[in-house]
């Protein structure tokens, strides 16, 4: 599928939030970065895997994540497996505002688990017409959003501390080949069966697909910063099996370690 690029219309009707463009960027590699906009920009991967570095923090992007910048906010996106995205770009004196509402800001503007709202962006792009355009952009746009809000409102009723301590020991032992829902049952003091029920009701993953998210994450930015085998690679994300970790990188990113490796070389 080729690029497209629609340039919306002013509104006539003078509304406090301005769209301008709804694009679908099939060819990353011929724009001109790092990028630095004058409006806000909801980003929506779509295929392939890029790393986003914005305000010395970097993130992978895979099919699904959603991230939004903010005027004059300087970023990248940096292709790593023929990446193609869609973004809404918009402005006007009500646009902080409505982000506000869903505590969007600059400490907050990348989320996961976005893919189920793919569909209507693409379906939206396609079917757009001078008649329709702006009816349709600003659907997309707050269809989104909608979720944002019900994630947060999600998070906000049942996450108690104690799970921000099971998540944060999660992220400080990403090398423990043990680690296991039934090994932070112990550690925590909770019965498996209630840990697995909360990790479930609290995360929009399964316990085992959110630890093999955050190793192979972890293991890109080992890999962006460090030279090291496979093998290596392997054991500092608490693989015990290479072969095992290959697969799962592959399927995360879409490709493997070895032309990850390769790829940032």
């Amino acid at each position: 599928m080729e690029a497209i690029c629609n340039f919306l219309p002013r509104d006539p009707s003078n509304r406090d939030i301005e769209y301008q463009h709804f694009v679908y960027e099939a060819d990353l590699k011929t724009l001109k970065q790092p990028f630095v906009r004058s409006s806000f920009i909801m980003h929506l991967a779509y295929k392939g895997e890029a790393m986003l570095r914005i305000d010395d923090v970097e993130y992978l992007l895979t099919p699904g994540t959603l991230f939004i910048t903010f005027p004059y906010q300087q970023y990248q996106i940096i292709d790593r497996n023929n990446f193609t995205y869609l973004y809404i770009s918009f402005g006007g004196v009500g646009a902080e505002k409505l982000l506000s509402k869903f505590d969007i800001k600059k400490e907050r503007m990348v989320f996961e688990n976005f893919s189920h709202v793919t569909d209507f962006w693409m379906t939206s792009i396609r079917r757009i017409n001078p008649g329709n355009i702006l009816v349709l952009t600003e659907s997309v746009l707050l269809y989104t959003l909608s979720y944002i809000s019900q994630f947060e409102q999600k998070y906000e009723n049942n996450v108690s501390p104690e799970f921000n301590e099971i998540l944060q020991y999660i992220e400080n032992n990403l090398s423990d080949p043990g680690l296991s829902i039934g090994k932070l049952a112990d550690i925590f003091s909770f019965n498996k069966k209630y840990l697995s029920a909360l990790f479930s009701k609290n995360m929009p993953l399964k316990f085992t697909e959110y630890l093999a998210k955050i190793r192979i994450e972890y293991a890109v930015k080992l890999i962006e910063n460090q030279k090291l085998s496979v093998s290596e690679l392997a054991s500092k994300c608490g693989f015990t099996d290479p072969f095992y970790f290959s697969k799962i990188f592959k399927k995360i990113t879409g490709t493997s370690p070895s032309k990850y490796q390769k790829g940032v070389q």
